[in-house]
């Protein structure tokens, strides 16, 4: 397994890996138009009545696809690859971005064979431009298995890094 080092753009590949071996549907016919990796500090991050936000890392990406729909990826440092996504339709707001979760996938490792995916409902927002400063991320949803997701990000400030370049 690679090590998650925070200065290594290449710790995302167990990651997208992972999300290729079982995408959301939507995913499926429609093409990636940003892919962004953005850092900050990780204010909450919690599954069902586990609150893992002290393995919650300093950096999220972001995926938006060319039929509005939206993956918010949380990488963990968990040396097993854990993260966890939020997945649905996105909109622009007067405040930034809203996204209503239609999936959720918890990847318990890197290598995409332990991903649960489940349908959720729920709401994920951006509230702010992070390409003109500090943005924050708030996202909230629910399983269909009943278990409860809760995220909050505030990015750094510093210009979003494109994973397309």
């Amino acid at each position: 397994m690679h090590d998650p080092n925070p200065d290594d753009p290449m710790k995302f590949l167990p990651l997208i890996a992972s999300l290729m071996l079982v995408p959301p549907a939507f995913a499926q016919t429609a093409e990636p138009h940003s892919v962004f990796s953005l850092r900050g500090e990780c204010q909450q991050l919690s599954i069902g009545d586990e609150d893992i936000r002290d393995i919650c890392g300093d950096e999220i990406m972001q995926v938006v696809y060319t039929d509005s729909t939206m993956e918010l990826a949380i990488w963990t440092t968990d040396p097993s690859g854990r993260f966890l996504v939020f997945a649905g339709s996105v909109e622009r707001t007067a405040e930034g971005l809203a996204q209503q979760i239609d999936r959720v996938i918890e990847g318990r490792d890197g290598s995409g064979d332990n991903n649960v995916e489940q349908a959720a409902t729920g709401r994920c927002e951006l509230i702010g431009n992070p390409q003109h400063g500090p943005a924050r991320y708030l996202c909230e949803a629910i399983g269909k298995d009943g278990t409860r997701y809760g995220f909050a990000f505030l990015t750094d400030g510093q210009l979003p890094e494109s994973m397309l370049d």
